[in-house]
């Protein structure tokens, strides 16, 4: 459906030795951007937020942040592309979060009845706006959505979107095989993240991917395991260059440490020697994680509005909080928003 992205990752990915196959992923990530943006930029694209939410700071920075915090905040967001693919105009909706069902995953269901309903779902969390109200504020329908897509699928619940009742009738699910095949078979240590039963779409609505490709004009999802085995991230095009979207890091500063103003975390990646710092609530793959953050990062390039951060725009991103006094992020990036999305639907 999709043609594979050209640039060497895939082949870098097969390379059984992790040191020189984080070699091999620099090169081909270099050679990748290029080729991006030689094809030119992406039709459209937006990014909203959906909501703010807390996470345990000891994922946040792997343990390098030192507060005495027990949680981060950060606000998730979604990105609405439209772009060229077979002769019209597509719409991906990229980390569509149903922010009221997602509650139901077994790690925040838990933390709201540790700290009560007013806590929970009142006082800390902030609610900027819902996906459906976001789409209808682009001047698009749920009928004119081809794709929906996540990074990964911790917390998220796709029935509302997908089910046999879908939000978005027209929409099919892109996910990397592993991801899909992980969350439907969890392993026990794992499923503290999902909603129980929210894969629970028919078959013929996912579109499984094995491996990076490039959707059309200006944008792509590559693959970048880590934060899940099959973590992917989306790639953007724009007038001002690529920008990337991904979780294996929380914020700009997870790609350079040392820039870091968040007490502990620039001394704890030159102590080890870390070029970037991983969002770390799973650890089974992370030597892939690492490498992954080292591709987003040489695929993004410079971030346009300040070069010493690259431009990576984490989908759920360290948020600054009353909540969470010395963890306010050092520097944000949200993308400039590019194009004018069109209705597609007939």
């Amino acid at each position: 459906m999709f043609e594979p992205l050209t640039g060497g990752l895939r082949e870098a990915w097969a390379e059984r030795w992790p040191a020189e196959r984080l070699r091999r992923l620099r090169h081909a990530a270099a050679t990748t951007r290029e080729r991006l943006m030689t094809a030119g930029p992406v039709a459209s694209c937006t990014t909203h937020r959906l909501v703010t939410f807390p996470y345990p700071t000891t994922y946040a920075f792997s343990s390098g942040a030192l507060s005495p915090a027990p949680f981060v905040m950060m606000t998730n967001r979604m990105q609405i592309v439209q772009f060229e693919h077979d002769g019209r105009r597509r719409t991906l909706l990229f980390n569509p979060s149903d922010i009221e069902s997602n509650r139901s995953a077994t790690f925040y269901a838990e933390l709201a009845t540790r700290f009560g309903d007013f806590l929970s779902n009142k006082v800390i969390p902030s609610f900027h706006g819902t996906a459906e109200a976001h789409v209808r504020s682009v001047g698009l329908t749920p009928e004119d959505v081809d794709f929906i897509a996540f990074d990964h699928l911790h917390v998220q619940d796709l029935r509302r979107w997908l089910g046999s009742s879908a939000y978005f009738p027209n929409a099919k699910l892109l996910v990397m095989r592993e991801e899909w095949l992980t969350a439907r078979d969890l392993h026990p240590m794992n499923a503290v993240w999902y909603v129980p039963n929210g894969c629970d779409i028919a078959e013929d609505k996912v579109v499984t991917l094995d491996g990076d490709v490039r959707l059309g004009t200006g944008v792509a999802l590559l693959s970048t395991p880590g934060h899940t085995r099959g973590n992917m991230s989306l790639c953007v095009v724009t007038p001002n260059g690529p920008f990337v979207v991904s979780e294996n890091g929380v914020s700009p500063e997870s790609y350079e440490p040392t820039q870091s103003r968040i007490a502990g975390v620039r001394a704890y990646a030159e102590q080890m020697k870390f070029e970037v710092v991983l969002n770390g609530n799973t650890r089974e793959d992370s030597l892939d994680q690492y490498s992954s953050m080292i591709v987003e990062k040489l695929v993004a390039g410079p971030c346009a509005s300040n070069a010493e951060f690259p431009a990576v725009a984490t989908s759920s991103e360290l948020t600054a909080s009353i909540f969470a006094p010395g963890l306010a992020p050092t520097f944000t990036f949200t993308p400039t928003d590019v194009g004018v999305h069109v209705p597609t639907a007939k």
